[in-house]
């Protein structure tokens, strides 16, 4: 049996304001029509079919926070995947080890098992052949996955190998010096966070190098198999314990793989998987990254152009407009990214300093950092149209899927106005029931209990006008929720 992991953790800050923490880059089209993580998912079926390993031979394992649960699963729910998928949901992200641990202790511990990103973007064929060159080995090592490097590059971590490829060393992010001597010597390879072996093989590795974190991990499975807390959809969701808690927060580089290369004795082999400089890799962790990625859709000045823009005298530019015109003239090398409610103009050389503008946001309390206008929700989504939480109004446009409803919650410090503009709604208001149609309203009074449910085959929306000295999202005392958000 194979098993995929796929980690889809992080908030993606130096893609802001593409990327916001309640809804981060994997979960975003950001290079084609697909999600990151669509795109990953696919990546891997792909391997699957061309090996010819089977979908009754594999799962997917997909690991993220557990409020971005909604989202893995209606993503998933898309693409139709045929072989089992379980979706972990952790109640606080302790990085990569803590994760890889779990995921090796929840399936089989004699298969076999890739973890791989969700936001990376390969040359799918390459990585198909790398995956293949893997497999011999992963009874007897931890394989890990490097890129032949095409650069000199400060911001990767890098591999260094033998001339047979066998891993001697990892290293973080060096300097500018070092990190050419490294492409002159030939043996050092960009990281790309891939892993492959056996369960049971990168357990013993827990248990030698980083026991606390095993033994952390064990009892969240235990308690995950006393409290059987595991939801039962379209795919099999668990949200994991607050025993998980008690793991440290530390990558499986630092965690296991230093020390692993350091000791000669635990596997005869500790291979790295070469792939070549055709290989297409690309992390898509900054704009500059995904300028390069988006190369070839330049114009004749070099430009990437998304959505509505007019330039003039612009040259190497990535641009990119989703509500508002643009128009730039005579500028040169800069990011421009504009949602509905921000505006990035920056340097394509510092794209990496965009992180510090979100950390300056965050020390504000900006919500822009949290949540884009839409704010996806696992009933649906609701769009805040006018007003904030202070100055007496709020216009919020609101979506739920069929089938499904909001929480039974009431507010302390505000009054609302619903009016149905699509589809059919069944209204719990105090101890009645009532069923509303298009173009037909009901007013909510302060502290009352409500509810909406969407009863029909369509999608349900309605406007939502709160009025109320405070408006904030906090405000919501819930009674009853169908997603454990009590």
């Amino acid at each position: 049996m194979f098993h995929f992991v796929v980690l889809c953790g992080g908030t993606g800050s130096r893609l802001w304001p593409k990327s916001r923490e309640k809804l981060p880059k994997q979960f975003l089209t950001i290079t084609n029509d697909c999600t990151m993580l669509q795109n990953t998912l696919l990546r891997i079926i792909n391997v699957i079919q061309k090996l010819e390993i089977g979908e009754d031979n594999t799962t997917f394992t997909i690991i993220c926070n557990k409020e971005h649960v909604h989202l893995v699963e209606l993503q998933v729910q898309e693409l139709s995947i045929k072989a089992p998928i379980h979706i972990i949901g952790e109640p606080k992200g302790r990085d990569s080890a803590p994760a890889i641990c779990i995921a090796a202790l929840y399936n089989n511990l004699n298969d076999c098992t890739f973890v791989l990103p969700c936001d990376h973007v390969f040359n799918d064929d390459a990585f198909v052949l790398a995956c293949q060159k893997s497999i011999p080995y992963l009874k007897n090592s931890i394989v890990t996955f490097g890129i032949k490097p095409t650069r000199v590059e400060c911001g990767y971590g890098y591999i260094q190998t033998t001339e047979t490829n066998n891993t001697i060393k990892f290293i973080e992010k060096p300097n500018y010096v070092l990190a050419q001597q490294f492409i002159e010597e030939g043996t050092y390879f960009w990281n790309v966070g891939i892993f492959a072996f056996q369960n049971k093989n990168i357990v013993k590795c827990f248990d030698i190098f980083a026991p606390d974190i095993l033994e952390s991990c064990v009892q969240t499975i235990d308690d995950i198999k006393k409290t059987n807390n595991g939801i039962m959809n379209a795919v099999n969701t668990i949200i994991l314990p607050d025993s998980f808690l008690n793991c440290r927060s530390i990558s499986m580089d630092y965690a296991i793989m230093e020390p692993l290369c350091k000791d000669t004795d635990l596997f005869v082999d500790k291979m790295t998987i070469v792939m070549d400089k055709d290989s297409g890799w690309n992390d898509i962790g900054s704009f500059a990254a995904l300028y390069d990625e988006m190369s070839k859709l330049t114009d004749t000045d070099n430009n990437v152009i998304k959505g509505d823009v007019v330039t003039f005298e612009t040259k190497d530019c990535y641009i990119e407009s989703n509500s508002s015109l643009i128009a730039t003239v005579d500028v040169q090398n800069l990011i421009i990214v504009e949602t509905d409610d921000a505006l990035l103009v920056c340097n394509k050389h510092s794209a990496q300093n965009v992180k510090k503008i979100v950390d300056e946001l965050k020390k504000k309390k900006r919500d822009e950092t949290l949540f884009h206008r839409t704010v996806y929700r696992p009933w649906g989504y609701y769009k805040n149209i006018e007003g904030n939480d202070t100055n007496g109004f709020k216009v919020k446009r609101i979506s739920v899927y069929p089938g499904k409803r909001l929480s039974l919650q009431s507010h302390n410090h505000r009054s609302e106005h619903w009016v149905i503009v699509k589809g059919t709604g069944k209204v719990v208001l105090g101890t009645e029931e009532i069923i509303l149609y298009k173009n037909e309203h009901i007013y909510i009074p302060t502290k009352m209990l409500h509810r909406m449910e969407n009863i029909g085959t369509e999608l349900l929306e309605f406007t939502e006008t709160q009025i109320g000295e405070y408006l904030g999202e906090d405000d919501i005392i819930r009674y009853e929720d169908d997603f454990g958000r009590l």
